[in-house]
């Protein structure tokens, strides 16, 4: 996801930007807020403009290999850690084994809510 496909966060795609520009990217960042709000698509527009082959100067290029990895969810420099309900039934104990189906929901619609 490109920067200029986030909805609103003006100031954070800015700030966001900065920091990779100044070489000050932080060793962790924490992305907060309410769901639907684009916390997660800012997120990843993040993770793809840090690692892009070919970053413009306010965006990712959208069509390097790595773009390209980032927007299918599966570059492997991106990684998603999320909690799960644990189901005895389906034997789903950690997040590895919903990763597909997190994809398909981030392909649907990455500003989702409750679901």
């Amino acid at each position: 996801m490109k920067f200029a496909n986030v909805i609103a966060h003006q100031a954070e795609k800015k700030h966001l930007i900065h920091t990779v520009t100044e070489n000050r990217i932080s060793h962790a960042q924490m992305f907060l807020g309410p769901p639907g709000s684009g916390t997660v698509p800012l997120a990843i527009a993040y993770a793809q403009y840090i690692l892009c082959q070919n970053k413009q100067e306010n965006d990712s290029c959208g069509a390097c290999a790595s773009c390209t990895k980032i927007q299918k969810h599966n570059h492997p420099d991106l990684h998603f850690s999320f909690p799960i309900h644990l189901s005895k039934e389906k034997h789903i104990y950690k997040s590895d084994n919903v990763l597909a189906d997190w994809r398909e929901i981030l392909d649907e619609n990455p500003y989702f809510g409750d679901r």
